[in-house]
């Protein structure tokens, strides 16, 4: 009977031990570009299907903090509920690797970073990363609801903004007419990548087309290299043709 009771015992022990293994905290501080906090954000980490499987909320001060379980997720986001198409847009991170405690401070304002892709061109070296992005202005977007005379409230609620357009335009252009190097900051690991080059281009989704932008630039030296399997790319757009700020990340595994 003892020897059920202490098998029974380990057995337990065992189990939670198992249950705890390999949850993590993502934890970070949500600001907008003068570095004040955003109370109220909502932090979401999603899924393939776009499906939340972990959200909180940020406090006061603009902290956040969630237990999750190990593993890759596709994105990482972070809004305020009530100034979503209203006086910002949002602040997303993509391909994020939960195989330790992290951190990912979010920033936003009415510039967004949209659908972050990163690759290595086949060339040795292979020095250099292609980024493709899409940039969304709030200013652009709330032109293109007055032209079309959607209503605003229709709009903030919209799950998607093609659902609203009339179905004979076919070109969503809500992106800047174009960026120049000086208006875009990108860093790998924090530091700053030099741009060799920049691409407008025209994306196919839903039957609509919108501008997106690939950019190359060139991989700094790092001194832990060896250390890092992915690299964290951030993109900072300050666009000079609509006055807007925007940011969005992304990992890639090297």
């Amino acid at each position: 009977m003892r020897k059920i009771l202490l098998f029974g015992f380990i057995l337990i022990f065992f189990l939670s031990c198992t249950k705890q293994k390999g949850v993590y905290e993502i934890s970070g501080k949500v600001t907008d570009f003068n570095g004040a906090p955003i109370d109220s954000a909502r932090i979401k980490l999603m899924n393939e299907k776009f499906e939340t499987v972990y959200d909180t909320l940020s406090d006061k001060k603009g902290n956040y903090s969630m237990k999750v379980k190990e593993g890759n997720y596709y994105c990482l986001y972070a809004i305020k509920s009530r100034d979503y198409r209203v006086s910002k847009l949002e602040y997303w991170n993509w391909n994020v690797p939960i195989h330790q405690n992290m951190t990912i401070n979010p920033q936003y304002d009415k510039m967004e970073i949209y659908g972050i892709n990163v690759f290595e061109p086949q060339v040795s070296p292979q020095e250099t990363y292609m980024i493709y992005f899409r940039p969304m202005s709030l200013y652009k977007s709330l032109q293109m609801v007055s032209e079309q005379k959607i209503e605003k409230k229709a709009f903030k609620e919209a799950k998607r903004t093609e659902e609203l357009l009339n179905k004979s335009e076919k070109l969503i252009n809500i992106s800047p007419d174009s960026i120049a190097p000086d208006e875009l900051k990108i860093e790998i690991n924090g530091i700053k990548a030099k741009i060799v080059g920049i691409n407008k281009i025209t994306e196919y989704a839903r039957g609509f087309l919108m501008y997106g932008y690939c950019v190359q630039v060139l991989k700094p030296e790092q001194n832990d290299k060896s250390r890092l399997e992915y690299d964290l790319i951030s993109i900072m757009l300050n666009s000079i043709a609509t006055g807007e700020i925007g940011k969005g990340e992304a990992f890639v595994k090297r």
